[in-house]
């Protein structure tokens, strides 16, 4: 074999082996995404049409039954508008957000709340369910 030949077998393989890393590289970012997009639940919180602009916190506080704190209820308030609440979360003892209450763009009082209470379950998946007159729609 010549050293032309060679030289040029050598630089074959050198851009399969760079091929090869940039397919495998494409594969394992797909593998990232796709992983990434099966945890999201399906209905979110932004889903629901939740004011997006900035929000103060005006109050914390603990629930309270039997004596005992069961989680802890957090109240916001949004400058542009003339209600002193506009948008209210609710915690479990875990932390984790159980239920969600705002005022939407018509002044219409909204609840959320975590499809696992609605089912009985104990497994929060945050995939919340709007509730109007306490039935899940």
């Amino acid at each position: 074999m010549s050293l032309k030949n060679k030289i040029l077998l050598a630089i074959g393989y050198f851009f399969g082996f760079v091929a090869e890393l940039v397919f495998l590289g494409w594969i394992a970012n797909a593998t990232v995404l796709a992983a990434e997009s099966a945890k999201e639940p399906k209905i979110t919180i932004q889903s629901l049409g939740l004011p997006q602009r900035s929000l103060n916190l005006i109050s914390l506080s603990p629930v309270v039954a039997d004596g005992k704190t069961v989680g802890a209820l957090a109240a916001y308030d949004d400058p542009a508008t003339q209600r002193s609440e506009d948008y209210l979360e609710l915690y479990d003892s875990d932390g984790e957000l159980v239920a969600i209450g705002w005022v939407d763009q018509f002044g219409i009082q909204r609840i959320a709340i975590d499809r696992a209470l609605l089912e009985g379950r104990d497994d929060l998946h945050g995939v919340f369910v709007t509730v109007v007159d306490g039935e899940p729609i």
